[in-house]
Order: C-alpha cells, then sequence, then structure tokens
C-alpha cells in the first residue's frame, strides 16, 4: 500500500478520532452518564473506524489527477457532517431538547452525500488493473 497525501490525512484523522472517542468513553465512565452510548458509537464508528477504512481505500486506489480537490471535499464533507452529526446527537441527549433533531438529520445527510461522493470518485480508481 502506497503512502499518499490522502492516505496520510485520512489515517491522521482516524487517530484524532480515535483520541476523541476514547476520552468522550472515559467522560461517560467517570461520570456514570452512559446515556451518551448513541454519540460515543457514532463518533467510534463513523470518526475512528470509517475514517480507518478511508485511509486503506485511499492507499490501495490509483492516483487521481495531481491537486484533484474531489477527496478533499470528501474528507471536509465527511468530517463536518459528522462534527454537527456527533455534536447535535450529545446535545440532544444532554438536554432533552428537540431542537437539535434537525442538525443531527443535517449533519447525517452530508454524512450520505460525502459516502455517495466517495464511491463515485473511487469506483473508478478501484477497478481491476
Amino acid at each position: 500500500m502506497k503512502m499518499n497525501g490522502m492516505t496520510s490525512l485520512w489515517a491522521r484523522t482516524a487517530l484524532i478520532w480515535f483520541l476523541v472517542t476514547l476520552c468522550f468513553g472515559m467522560f461517560m465512565g467517570m461520570t456514570q452518564q452512559f446515556n451518551y452510548a448513541p454519540a460515543h458509537a457514532h463518533l467510534g464508528v463513523l470518526g475512528w473506524l470509517s475514517s480507518a477504512v478511508f485511509a486503506l481505500i485511499y492507499g490501495v486506489a490509483r492516483e487521481g489527477p495531481e491537486g484533484a480537490r474531489a477527496p478533499q471535499i470528501h474528507w471536509a464533507a465527511h468530517n463536518l457532517g459528522l462534527a454537527l452529526m456527533g455534536g447535535s446527537l450529545f446535545m440532544l441527549l444532554r438536554t432533552s431538547d428537540q431542537s437539535w433533531e434537525p442538525f443531527i438529520a443535517i449533519g447525517g445527510a452530508v454524512i450520505v452525500l460525502a459516502a455517495l461522493w466517495l464511491t463515485v470518485m473511487m469506483w473508478p480508481r478501484l477497478a481491476a488493473r
């Protein structure tokens, strides 16, 4: 597997989400506030795990055009969507204020669009060589 710029960015992003998820889990354990488990799980799966898988996908894919913005748009959209969705889910669980629900939905929609973007962008680059 080759380490290109996007592979490195996604791998480092995975490590950051890993630390955030661990710290959030420690907070939940120390304060005995396990009602935040859904937010914790989403950060772990969509942050840490998905980012690590994206690093692998970018590592095995053929290189795109030099200076292509598409992978950077994918990275930004996924992480902004995750921060919005995860943060809003945490606030909904913390406050029981239903006004956070639209932000969860918007963040989730951005993540789905980023996944669609990734699929369209990577499909030809992952074809058999």
